[in-house]
């Protein structure tokens, strides 16, 4: 009987010893862009449909019509500032977070030896 032949793979152990932090902060930076626009788009939509439910209650019920006042136009502004002020405070947010983050990875990485990855 034969036996399957023997296949040896050759691996290569690299490990990250050091993140460059600026380069950390902008990676986090854009990928937490990225949620707010996703974050800000349904809390926009959200606010949207808040404001055109809360108007139709304000006419047709005299209880509330101390929204009335703020009609649809409130939920629009609303809306658009939130599908632009949550991108941008995200961003920020995410780019400190990463400096943060690659800096605490730098110090760790001296005393434990860094993270160790296996490429081919």
């Amino acid at each position: 009987m034969e036996s399957a032949p023997t296949i040896l793979y050759k691996t290569n152990k690299r490990v990250i010893q050091k993140v460059g932090v600026v380069s950390a902060g902008k990676v986090m930076a854009v990928l937490y862009l990225v949620f707010g626009f996703l974050i800000g788009g349904l809390y926009g939509l959200m606010f949207l449909m808040l404001s055109v439910f809360g108007s139709t209650l304000a006419a047709t019920d005299p209880a509330f019509s101390d929204f009335a006042s703020l009609g649809v136009g409130g939920g629009v502004a609303a809306s658009l500032a939130l599908v632009i002020c949550l991108p941008v405070f995200y961003g920020i947010i995410g780019f400190i977070g990463g400096v943060i983050m690659a800096a605490v990875y730098n110090v760790a990485a001296r005393f434990v030896g860094g993270l160790e990855l296996e490429v081919e």
